[in-house]
């Protein structure tokens, strides 16, 4: 994963409610294959954490798919919010602060009823990326947090969903998990896509891919130029990486973790320092139930040079989704991972940042069980 996530306020949403100074809050999609929900959780500078509030989307999820797609957005001017449900293949639309749900988005040519839907905010477009039906839609942002197709889908080679949005709003950037590559877009004020440079092919780019294998999960950026993403293998804890420019991809290249014991890393997240140019790159690591072990891994990353610091293991998890920062600066401590077991009760675990040192603090239940619920979306306030 990925910047899907801007700075949720939620404290417009609840004005009447008083928060400690830098806690957050995070959106949970429960992604439930009956009748779906969201959570919104609070989540206190010291990692505990509460159910906010639970709202309805008025479709049906998966339950599952894939562990990376970012099934959630939060508008950019904080004035809506947007959770797709994959099943029924719509995305509700929801304004802030009210909590209203305005309406349920769906197309005949759009399908996300395979692996997910994935979502992320360029300027006044939602870019929608669907598994069913393997396209991209542009869908304008309307005054009641609505949306509307801008022209017509754009085909991809791939069952998309892992979609994260160049920073400034100059476009984003999917993977193709399945194919092993990835593509930058460029979108114009009218919602036209322009590909930036040719697709990156890491298997053409990058040796060790024959051995390791190199299928690109969610992706994340320190400045919009040095890219990484996680890499859905079970040979071992990896990532990919990159540049981008304005010729598109160069200098591809694969990491390995090997002494982490963690496997099939799917969710890279910068810290805010990191961001910067310095700092903790954390890597969630889903599992893949038993003998493969989920939880998290703190690197180092400095100016395109990521070094391996330390793992977490949870040894509860079978599997395991994104990981998120609540705090602004440094760090980002809190930070948080929700994970399930092999019923699909699922729990939102914090841990507090010291250097790259991870502590458990505060863990939660969502407010729905029997669906596995992979995505989040964290800020701080």
């Amino acid at each position: 994963m990925r910047r899907i996530i801007v700075i949720f306020a939620v404290v417009a949403l609840f004005a009447t409610v008083s928060f400690a100074q830098n806690g957050g809050h995070l959106l949970i999609n429960n992604d439930n294959a009956s009748a779906n929900t969201a959570d919104i959780d609070t989540v206190s500078a010291s990692g505990q954490l509460k159910l906010l509030k639970t709202v309805s989307t008025g479709g049906a999820g998966l339950g599952g798919g894939y562990f990376a797609a970012p099934r959630n957005a939060v508008a950019q001017n904080f004035k809506c919010f947007w959770v797709s449900d994959a099943a029924t293949s719509d995305i509700a639309s929801f304004e802030i602060p009210s909590l209203k749900k305005t309406g349920n988005f769906t197309n005949s040519a759009l399908n996300g009823d395979y692996l997910g839907i994935g979502l992320t905010e360029v300027g006044n477009y939602l870019i929608t990326a669907w598994t069913g039906s393997a396209n991209i839609a542009v869908l304008k942002i309307n005054a009641d947090c609505t949306l509307t197709l801008v022209g017509s889908p754009l085909s991809q080679p791939d069952n998309v969903a892992d979609v994260t949005t160049i920073p400034g709003n100059k476009g984003f950037v999917v993977s193709y998990p399945n194919a092993g590559g990835a593509q930058a877009y460029a979108v114009s004020a009218a919602g036209a896509l322009t590909a930036i440079g040719p697709e990156l092919v890491f298997g053409n780019a990058i040796s060790g891919c024959s051995s390791e294998g190199c299928f690109p999960t969610a992706q994340d950026t320190s400045n919009g130029q040095f890219w990484v993403w996680g890499n859905a293998t079970l040979n071992g804890a990896s990532t990919l990486s990159a540049t981008l420019g304005s010729s598109g991809f160069s200098n591809a290249a694969l990491q390995t973790y090997s002494s982490s014991g963690l496997a099939n890393v799917e969710t890279p997240w910068f810290s805010p320092a990191a961001r910067a140019g310095s700092g903790n790159l954390y890597l969630g690591a889903s599992g893949f139930g038993t003998g493969y072990p989920a939880g998290i891994i703190v690197t180092n990353y400095s100016k395109g040079t990521i070094t391996y610091v330390n793992a977490t293991v949870n040894s509860a998890a079978y599997y395991a989704g994104n990981v998120q920062t609540i705090g602004n600066s440094g760090t980002g401590s809190p930070l948080t991972q929700i994970w399930s077991d092999s019923s699909a009760n699922n729990t939102v675990q914090a841990y507090t940042v010291s250097g790259t040192t991870l502590t458990p603090a505060g863990s939660l239940k969502t407010s729905s069980s029997g669906s596995f619920a992979f995505s989040t979306n964290g800020a701080g306030h």
